[in-house]
């Protein structure tokens, strides 16, 4: 069973994402490239859907130029 919590996580992580990625001009195929991310992944993050691990957190954040706790605000 889901939390309020986790779902509210969840979709803060997307919609950060998203809106990076958006705002700085890359599309989803690029970002993905650039994030060693796979599509499927990138839509399930941007929906709030998924389930991440710190690797891919770490990607990411990196992939942004940002710090892991960054991706959450």
């Amino acid at each position: 069973m889901e939390t309020t919590l986790y779902i509210d996580v969840c979709q803060r992580l997307g919609n950060t994402v998203r809106c990076w990625r958006v705002d700085n001009g890359f599309n989803k195929i690029d970002f993905c490239l650039m994030a060693r991310i796979s599509r499927p992944l990138l839509d399930k993050i941007e929906s709030g859907q998924a389930n991440v691990t710190i690797s891919t957190l770490a990607r990411l954040a990196e992939a942004m130029d940002m710090d892991v706790p960054d991706l959450f605000l």
